[in-house]
Order: structure tokens, then sequence, then C-alpha cells
């Protein structure tokens, strides 16, 4: 009888040993796929593009990046690449790489650029071209960009991100010297001249501007998170380098049918304001006239535009007036 007992209890102990093998098992592979561990690997593709740098001269605008770095730690298998950031506009992309990183969430994510040869070996290796084919070296007191971002790479998927350098705020006209008429901004100001977004879970604005009223040569479109535009504050220029429209998150010039396009916005609320330019001072560049008063059609509240992930928002606008 005890016999029986014992064969019974066996009978009832190994199902539950096989059990707690399996959810055993089932953790390891929880964790293999990106858990809060970090273990696993996430595909990681990382791609440039440029908020449009708004100066008639320009042809081209050249950035070396000899390294990048994610919390730190280089980035294996990149290679140093010279990318055109003038190319790549309106929600176009230049692939730098896609990387077999971590699976994990991430804080930062650096670009070490190479002022003096470019990725063949070339003087310069940062510049902007000019008609004529002239270039002018583009240099600064620190070659390394580091973006504060919090961001997550989920392994066993396709992770993209995609690095916004913007121009407009990162080059500076220099008087004095026609041989090199631009140059990097001030250290300071390009850490705050790129920012990253996964582009899975980007947005984008696009519309068209209707204007038959302020005769402008040129009107650029500035995306703002809500409340965060100051006319007065943004018109003046800010910084060493009296950036104006500084605390925009994007901008994009409107083309000459009206139509714009403000691409990689991350969800959240947003307002959008146009300003004129035109060439007041007939030296070949675009001044600051004032910013346009606008009316959004379709019922929308240009000063509260909500976003949701990857969604694209119709913002089309009539102009009614210029306020210097």
């Amino acid at each position: 009888m005890k016999i029986i007992k014992l064969k019974s209890k066996l009978l009832l102990i190994a199902p539950a040993i096989l059990l707690f093998a399996m959810a055993l098992t089932s953790c390891n592979k929880d964790d293999d796929n990106g858990g809060s561990g970090g273990s696993g690997t996430a595909a990681t593709t990382i791609k440039v593009t440029d908020a449009p740098f708004d100066d008639a001269n320009v042809t081209g605008a050249f950035v070396t990046i000899s390294e990048i770095k994610v919390d730190g730690q280089t980035v294996q298998d990149f290679t140093k690449t010279t990318v055109d950031l003038a190319a790549y506009q309106n929600g176009s992309t230049k692939t730098l790489g896609t990387f077999n990183l971590e699976g994990k969430n991430y804080s930062s994510i650096t670009f070490v650029m190479d002022f003096d040869t470019d990725a063949s070996g070339n003087a310069p290796g940062s510049y902007v071209l000019t008609t004529g084919n002239v270039k002018h070296k583009l240099t600064s007191t620190s070659n390394v960009i580091t973006v504060a971002k919090n961001y997550s790479l989920q392994s066993g998927l396709s992770n993209s991100l995609v690095a916004d350098f913007d121009l407009r705020k990162m080059i500076v006209a220099e008087a004095g010297n026609p041989a090199d008429q631009y140059n990097f901004a001030t250290a300071a100001e390009l850490q705050s001249s790129v920012r990253v977004v996964s582009e899975t879970n980007s947005n984008t604005i696009s519309g068209t501007l209707t204007d038959a009223v302020s005769g402008s040569a040129k009107v650029v479109a500035y995306a703002y998170k809500k409340g965060t535009f100051n006319r007065s504050t943004e018109m003046t220029g800010q910084g060493a380098s009296n950036i104006q429209f500084s605390n925009a998150v994007s901008s994009t010039v409107v083309a000459a049918g009206g139509s714009y396009q403000l691409h990689f916005l991350e969800a959240g609320a947003y307002e959008v304001h146009f300003a004129s330019y035109k060439d007041t001072n007939a030296d070949g560049k675009m001044e600051l006239v004032g910013t346009l008063v606008v009316v959004a059609g379709g019922g929308l509240d240009i000063l509260n535009l909500s976003l949701n992930a990857t969604a694209t928002l119709t913002l089309n606008a009539t102009a009614s007036a210029v306020l210097p």
C-alpha cells in the first residue's frame, strides 16, 4: 500500500517539474527578445536629414561623421561617412548604416565630426559649398555633438533612428573673408542643433500656404512645441551666433506654389508660424521682414495642433497680413 502511495506522489511531482522547466525556458526566451535586462540584438538603422539652410548662395553643406556612440559606447561597423546634408530635406534621409545594437533603453547618442578630412581623405572634412564651387571650411571649438535623448531599441525588431541636423542653427555666415564666409556655430549651440527621433513614431505636418499679400521672396514655416513661441525673442536672434527662431523644433522653406512639409515630429501639441523674407538691402541675402498673420483652414487652431504617433496632419493656411 505504501508503494502505491509513493508512485502516486511521483506522478503528481513529475508534471510540476515539467511545468517549472517550461516556465524557466519561457523566461529565458523573453529576456533574449529584449526584456528589461537588455539582452538580445536590436537591428538599428541610423539616418540623417536636414532642416533647410535658407541661403541662396549655398549649393551644398558637407559634414563628415567619423564616429557614432550610443550612451558613450562606439557603434561597431560604422565607417567614416561624408554627407551633403543640403541634399536631404523635406523628409528625405541618408542612411548611415544598420547596426546590431543591444536591445534596451538608451539616453544619448553622439556624433563625432571630422573638420579636416572627408571620408576619402580629402580636405576639408566639413564645409559649405557655394556657387562657383568654393569650399568654406567649417570648424568649432568642439567636434562632438551629444544629443540627450531617451529612446528604446527593441530586440528582434527593426529599429530606425533619424538625426535631424538643423543647418540653419548649425552654420553661421561670417563677414570679412571672401574665401571663408561660413563656420559652425559655437560648441554649445551645436549641441542643440541636432535632434533625434524614432522614425516609426514620427509625424508630419504638411499643407499649402496661400499668400497674396506679403510679396515675400521667401517664406519659412517654423514648428514649435505649443506655448514655446515668443515672437519678439525668436525674431531678435539668440545666443552668440544670433540665431533667429532658435527654439523651433523644425522648419522648412515654403515652395513657390505654396506647399510645405515639416517632417519627423514627435507626438504632442504644436504651433506653426510663417516668416517672410526679402533681400531688403540688395546684398544677395534674405533678411527677415516679419511674421505672417494667417488663418488655418479646416477648423484647425494653428496654435494648438495635436499630433499622434505616425500621423500626417494637413494644415492649409491663408495669409492676411505681415506683422513686422
